[in-house]
């Protein structure tokens, strides 16, 4: 305390910008980073994050409870500017539900569609510009593979993106532990490095450098920023990652068709009466004989 109140003084009386490399806390987004950040695609977003993109070398955790609310959508411009400059895109996919580990979860915290993740689509990756050939998609069995495989992937030369799905079901102390081995290897290369979690680890203690709390309102995806360097954003990012068209989808006008009765369509009733009366005809057929 006596340090800080001999120190501050001082600086406040010095030319706080002549200072070289000084960051101060709400000065958040610095120039010289954006050589460190691949643009995410979509300038409001890349507005609010530091250095104005995906940080590279840092670990960036993406939560979401639902599937296919444009988590991937999301994530695509960057893998095809990764993979444009010929480095190589590595997918660990989510390995199979364990009824051990799920047994071990608190009643209630399931992730609502855990089992039913929205997994990369080929022609969808073209569509955005990907280069297929340069990707790699890992399917573990167990969330001891998973880890392996996530590690495995970070010490890889030429990683250009890794987007893994961490395993559920370890324990607050183990996922730590995991997504401190993840931020530590990230650190060593320049790729950019994804996990998607649920939001039930939104509190929970994180290492990493970038947080998103990810959802979906009026068609539209909704990016809370739960971690980020220097002062935190309180409104939500709101991203059209999804085509327009998508969100107000008129259904067709319904007309009651005009059938004759010669040629109206029998009612289900109807059916189940001709099959019934079909069947009673060939049983009599057969005892007959």
């Amino acid at each position: 305390m006596r340090a800080a109140t001999v120190l501050v003084p001082l600086l406040q009386a010095a030319d706080i910008g002549a200072i070289p490399n000084l960051w101060r806390g709400g000065d958040w987004i610095q120039a010289d980073s954006r050589t460190d950040c691949t643009s995410c695609g979509y300038e409001d977003l890349d507005r609010e994050l530091p250095g104005h993109g995906w940080p590279h070398g840092q670990l960036v955790e993406l939560l979401a409870d639902h599937a296919g609310i444009g988590e991937l959508s999301l994530l695509l411009p960057a893998l095809a500017a990764v993979t444009r400059t010929g480095r190589t895109c590595v997918w660990v996919l989510p390995c199979q539900e364990d009824p051990a580990a799920a047994m071990r979860l608190p009643p209630g915290s399931m992730e609502p569609g855990a089992a039913n993740r929205a997994l990369p689509y080929a022609p969808a990756l073209a569509e955005a510009g990907i280069d297929l050939a340069r990707n790699i998609f890992v399917k573990p069995l167990t969330a001891r593979e998973s880890g392996w495989a996530l590690e495995q992937s970070l010490r890889a030369t030429h990683l250009g993106a890794l987007l893994g799905w961490l395993p559920e079901g370890a324990g607050a102390d183990a996922d730590f532990r995991s997504l401190r081995r993840l931020h530590l290897l990230a650190q060593r290369q320049r790729a950019l490095v994804f996990v998607m979690r649920g939001t039930r680890h939104a509190h929970a203690p994180s290492p990493a450098a970038l947080r998103l709390h990810l959802s979906q309102q009026d068609g539209r995806l909704q990016l809370r920023l739960l971690k980020r360097r220097g002062r935190p954003l309180l409104e939500p990012v709101a991203l059209q990652v999804h085509p327009a068209r998508w969100n107000h989808s008129p259904a067709p006008a319904l007309e009651s068709p005009k059938h004759t009765p010669s040629t109206a369509r029998p009612s289900l009733a109807q059916m189940l009466d001709a099959l019934s009366a079909s069947a009673n005809r060939s049983m009599r057929t057969i005892f007959a004989h």
